[in-house]
C-alpha cells in the first residue's frame, strides 16, 4: 500500500475505479453514452474524495480496482495529487472478495475502525461518516460483534464499517458474508441484515442515501448539488406533527407497521415531550397527532393532550386500540377542550376484526366508541385494507353507523412490520377497487362518510408532488428522533436527527435526510410521468412505495413504484383528475404540494396513513 503507515486509527476507505469511458457506470452509459457516464462517475468520485477530506483524525485510503492502463490525460485526472490519501489496490474477483480484502489488510496493519464507502453516490453527508465511526467506537478492543451499514435506495448499501474487536472475533464470518452476498442487486441489504443477524452479529443502520446508477438519477444528483430551493422550500413553517409516543402495545395485529421497531432504551419523559411540543409550536405547528404503539399506555397521555390543546391551543387527534372506559373518556373531553378527535382502529365485524387484531379487540373498540360518544367526543374509525378485511367492509360500515359514528377512514397496507412475513395480507388493486365500490354504495345509503373520497376530490385541479412529509409535516418517535413520516418511526434509515442532540429547528432546516426527500419528485418515476392523474395523485405515498419494494427485494427509495395504482388511478379518473391542473410551475410546488393540500380545510380529514 503506497504511503501506508502502521498506525492504530480510524480508516475511511473509498472503493474506486479508474474513470475511463466504457469501464464505469455501464447502466448509465446505455442511456447517455460512455463518455458522459465516465464524466458523471469522475464527478461523483471527486465529490466523495473532497467530502472525505473534511474529516479530522481519520486516515484516508483510496482502494482502486484493477483496470485498463489509462492514457496520460486520464491518468492525470484519475490520480491527481492528494497528499492525505494512501493507496491500496483492490484484490479479488468479486466486489465481496475485494471488500473482505480491504478489511483484512487494514486490520492487519493495526486499524481500530474501518469504514468503506462507495464512489458512485453524491457526497455522503459528513454527519453520516462521523456517525459511523462513533458507532464503532464502542467496538475498540472488544468482541462486540457490530457492523454499521448505510442503506442505499437501490437495495444495497453505500457504506459498511467494522471495528477491530468485531473483526478479531468474527473475521471468518464477515469474510464469508461479504463473499456470498448478492452484490449490485436489490437484495443485498436484506441479505446482509438477515445473514448477519443469523450469525450473531448486530447491524446498526445509518440514514438512507442514494446511488447514481440510471439516467433518471441524474436530475436528483443535480438537485442535491445545487443551492436552489427544493420541493417544499423555502421552509415557511410546520403544519402538523405526529407524536409517536411509544412502541408499546397490548395487541399483536397481524399487519402492524410498528411490529419490528426496536424498543428505545429510554422513551422521552413528560418534560421532554412537552419541550418537543413547544419547539413544534415555535416553528408554526397548529395540529398534533398522538400515535404508537398505543399512546394510551403512556400514563402522561392526558397531560400531553392538555399541553397541546391548553397551553398551545392546537388541535389534536389520537389513534388507539385499547379500551377507553367512561372515566378516561371524561378526562379526555376535559383535556381536549373541543379540539380533540379520537381515531379508533377497527378492521371489520367482530369475527374478522378479532382474527386480525386479536380476541376482544372488537368489543373493546365498540365499548370505547360508546364511552367517547357519551361525553361528546366523536371518533373516526380507521380500517386497514388488508385482504381479510375486504369481505366485511360493508357490514362494518353498517355496524359503525348503528353505533353512532359518521366517519370511516381507509388505510392502505404498509408493507413493513408484520406484513413482509405475511404478504398474503396485501390485496391487489383490483380487489381493493371492487371492495371500495361496494363500501361506497352502502355508505351512501346509510349516511357514512368515507373520508378518503373528500381527500382525493380536493386534490383534483391541483399540482401535487408527493406529500407534505418533511416539507410541512414531521414525526417524532419515542426516543426523540425526528422523521419525515410517522410510518418510518423505528426505521433508522429515515432518521432526520435527534432532539436529544439538536434543536428541532436545526433538524428542520439542515437535515440531510430531509434534504434527500425534498430533492425527490414524483415525475422522477417513469410510470408517474406518463400517468394522466399524476397531478392529482402526487405519487400517493412514497412510504408505501418504499416498503413494498423492500418487501419484494426491489430497488426502493422515493422513486419506487406506488403499489396501489390500480385503486387510486381509477378513483381519481372518476373524480375528473385527468383535467389540466390549476397553475403551478413545473418542479417545486410551494408549501410542499402533494396530499398536503388536502388537509388544510379540516385536519380531521386525512391525507395519509
Amino acid at each position: 500500500m503506497a504511503g501506508s503507515r502502521t498506525v492504530a486509527a480510524c480508516h475511511l476507505v473509498v472503493m474506486a475505479k479508474k474513470p475511463l469511458p466504457g469501464s464505469v457506470k455501464t447502466r448509465l452509459a446505455a442511456a447517455v453514452g460512455d463518455a458522459e457516464a465516465a464524466a458523471v462517475y469522475e464527478r461523483l468520485l471527486t465529490g466523495t474524495l473532497d467530502q472525505a477530506e473534511r474529516l479530522d483524525n481519520v486516515l484516508l485510503v483510496l482502494a482502486e480496482a484493477p483496470g485498463p492502463i489509462p492514457d496520460e490525460r486520464s491518468r492525470r485526472q484519475a490520480h491527481r495529487f492528494r497528499p492525505r490519501w494512501a493507496r491500496l489496490e483492490q484484490q479479488g474477483r468479486s466486489l465481496g472478495e475485494r471488500l473482505a480484502g480491504v478489511f483484512r489488510d487494514l486490520f492487519a496493519r493495526g486499524a481500530d475502525r474501518v469504514v468503506i464507502v462507495n464512489s458512485d453516490s453524491p457526497p455522503i453527508p459528513l454527519e453520516y461518516l462521523e456517525q459511523a465511526f462513533a458507532l464503532l467506537a464502542s467496538d475498540d478492543g472488544e468482541p462486540a460483534g457490530q457492523v454499521v451499514v448505510g442503506p442505499a435506495t437501490d437495495g444495497g448499501y453505500y457504506l459498511i464499517g467494522v471495528g477491530s474487536g468485531t473483526w478479531t472475533t468474527h473475521a471468518a464470518t464477515l469474510e464469508t458474508l461479504l463473499v456470498v452476498s448478492p452484490m449490485s442487486s436489490p437484495a443485498l441489504l436484506a441479505h446482509t441484515l438477515s445473514t448477519a443477524h443469523a450469525s450473531g452479529l448486530r447491524v446498526t443502520q445509518l440514514p438512507l442515501w442514494v446511488d447514481i446508477d440510471e439516467a433518471p438519477d441524474l436530475a436528483l444528483m443535480e438537485r442535491l448539488s445545487d443551492q436552489t430551493p427544493l420541493r417544499g422550500e423555502p421552509l415557511t413553517g410546520l403544519r402538523e406533527i405526529y407524536l409517536h409516543l411509544t412502541h408499546r402495545c397490548r395487541r399483536a395485529c397481524r399487519h402492524c407497521y410498528d411490529r419490528t421497531a426496536l424498543q428505545p432504551a429510554r422513551e422521552l419523559t413528560t418534560t421532554e415531550w412537552k419541550g418537543a411540543i413547544a419547539q413544534c409550536v415555535a416553528l408554526g405547528a397548529t395540529s398534533f397527532v398522538f400515535i404508537g404503539g398505543d399512546p394510551l399506555l403512556r400514563p402522561d397521555f392526558v397531560d400531553l393532550v392538555d399541553t397541546v390543546t391548553g397551553a398551545h391551543a392546537a388541535r389534536a387527534r389520537f389513534f388507539f386500540n385499547s379500551h377507553v372506559d367512561a372515566a378516561l373518556a371524561r378526562e379526555l373531553r376535559l383535556a381536549g377542550r373541543g379540539l380533540l378527535r379520537p381515531l379508533v382502529s377497527i378492521d371489520g365485524p367482530r369475527e374478522i376484526n378479532d382474527a386480525i387484531r386479536g380476541a376482544g379487540s372488537y368489543d373493546d373498540a365498540m365499548a370505547s366508541v360508546g364511552n367517547l360518544l357519551a361525553v361528546g367526543l366523536a371518533p373516526v374509525a380507521n380500517t386497514v385494507l388488508v385482504r381479510p378485511a375486504l369481505p366485511g367492509l360493508a357490514q362494518l360500515a353498517r355496524e359503525l353507523r348503528a353505533a353512532g359514528l359518521s366517519r370511516l377512514h381507509l388505510i392502505l397496507p404498509h408493507q413493513q412490520g408484520g406484513v413482509p412475513d405475511d404478504l398474503d395480507l396485501v390485496p391487489s388493486g383490483e380487489e381493493l377497487l371492487a371492495a371500495l365500490r361496494e363500501l361506497l354504495d352502502v355508505a351512501d345509503q346509510i349516511g357514512l362518510t368515507v373520508d378518503n373520497l373528500p381527500s382525493w376530490r380536493r386534490r383534483v385541479g391541483k399540482r401535487n408532488d408527493f406529500c407534505a412529509a418533511g416539507c410541512r409535516d414531521l414525526a417524532i418517535d419515542p426516543s426523540g428522533r425526528v422523521h419525515a413520516c410517522v410510518i418510518t418511526a423505528g426505521d433508522p434509515a429515515f432518521v432526520a436527527g435527534s432532539l436529544r442532540d439538536q434543536s428541532l429547528e436545526d433538524i428542520w432546516r439542515t437535515s440531510s435526510s430531509l434534504r434527500l426527500l425534498r430533492a425527490a419528485h414524483v415525475r422522477d418515476r417513469a410510470a408517474c410521468r406518463a400517468c394522466p392523474v399524476v397531478d392529482a395523485c402526487g405519487g400517493e405515498c412514497w412510504v408505501q412505495a418504499h416498503y413494498a419494494a423492500r418487501a419484494h427485494r426491489r430497488p426502493a427509495g422515493y422513486t419506487a413504484p406506488f403499489p396501489y395504482c390500480d385503486l387510486v388511478r381509477p378513483m381519481l379518473e372518476e373524480l375528473g383528475a385527468t383535467a389540466e391542473p390549476k397553475a403551478a410551475a413545473a418542479g417545486c410546488v410551494p408549501g410542499g404540494g402533494g396530499q398536503s393540500a388536502a388537509g388544510e380545510d379540516d385536519y380531521s380529514l386525512f391525507d395519509c396513513i
